[in-house]
């Protein structure tokens, strides 16, 4: 379908463009990169609707406590701190920087159309054909701004400018996040516990470890500031019995005795093996991180691994 560009020429300007002020919705890809703030697309040719921004995983780069994978989450666009859509079918895709829509026109200018485009579009006054590009902008909140636009290289959002998630990404890099700092009773390595007895297990609280931790990361003058915080830890004993608590646990003191943590009561752990042995003890953390930037926000998370080996021997009876 055309959609035509609304631009304030001369009826005579008009009449030697006609080809030019119109465009469909489809048009010639903007390039091989992903649009800031969507970290899973797939390249299209053709600037119709692209695919729907995915969840993609991916390791963000981040040390400590085995490493970790990630996932994309929700990305938002905002503009006069006002959620919009990143996308919209009938106009292109969102520039934060000047809160318009842009998408690549459709035709592009030919050499007869010299004269106009070097007047009114911004091209140069030596631009020929395949220099640059022409897109059809669109200003929702200032309409007379929109119209036929010549730029050298893709407007942000359009492959252009700065990647937000990538800069989201290395600012959780910069985190250094870190697995759980794994507290357990029995105290791990020594001469264990029982069998029959509760196992008490807590994530000793740091900013690497429970969070918030805080970081930001800038490119071409775009700054993304993340904060990570932790969602829950994954416990598997190594029998068979898993855990997840969505706090650091509480640690273990004499007075509790026997008794069995109590996750009502911010405690994790369960009520203890059935068998001897040694067993290794897994730790899941998932951190939560929200980020912003460039107009520009979004959620994702990333896990870190840690483990303990603990020892569980037979129960001993006074007298054998």
């Amino acid at each position: 379908m055309l959609r035509p560009v609304r631009l304030l020429v001369s009826a005579a300007a008009a009449a030697a463009v006609v080809g030019l002020i119109a465009a469909p919705a489809g048009a010639d890809g903007p390039g091989t990169s992903c649009p800031p703030g969507v970290l899973d697309c797939d390249v299209i040719s053709g600037g119709g609707k692209p695919p729907a921004p995915g969840t993609g995983g991916g390791d963000d780069g981040g040390s400590g406590g085995g490493g970790g994978g990630g996932s994309a989450g929700s990305v938002t666009c905002t503009a006069a701190g006002k959620k919009v859509p990143c996308f919209r079918e009938d106009l292109g895709w969102f520039n934060a920087s000047d809160n318009c829509y842009w998408e690549v026109a459709d035709p592009q200018p030919t050499a007869a159309d010299k004269d106009y485009v070097t007047a009114t579009t911004g091209a140069p006054d030596d631009w020929k054909p395949g220099d640059g590009r022409f897109y059809n902008v669109t200003c929702p909140d200032a309409p007379i701004a929109g119209g036929l636009m010549w730029r050298q290289t893709p407007p942000p959002g359009l492959g252009g400018g700065p990647d937000l998630a990538a800069l989201a990404q290395e600012a959780v890099t910069k985190m250094r996040l870190l697995g759980a700092d794994v507290g357990i009773a029995p105290k791990a390595g020594g001469k264990g516990g029982s069998v029959g007895l509760p196992v008490w297990v807590w994530n000793q609280e740091g900013a690497r470890t429970t969070g918030p931790a805080t970081a930001s990361a800038t490119a071409l003058g775009v700054t993304v500031t993340a904060t990570a915080t932790v969602k829950n830890v994954a416990w598997d004993f190594g029998n068979g019995t898993t855990v997840s608590c969505p706090f650091p646990g509480k640690p273990y003191v004499s007075s509790y005795g026997a008794q069995v943590p109590d996750k009502g009561r911010g405690q994790c752990g369960f009520a203890g093996y059935h068998q001897s042995g040694n067993y290794t003890v897994n730790a899941t953390t998932t951190w939560a991180v929200h980020w912003a930037g460039g107009g520009q926000q979004g959620d994702l998370t990333t896990t870190r691994a840690s483990e303990v080996q603990i020892r569980i021997g037979e129960v001993q009876v006074v007298g054998q």
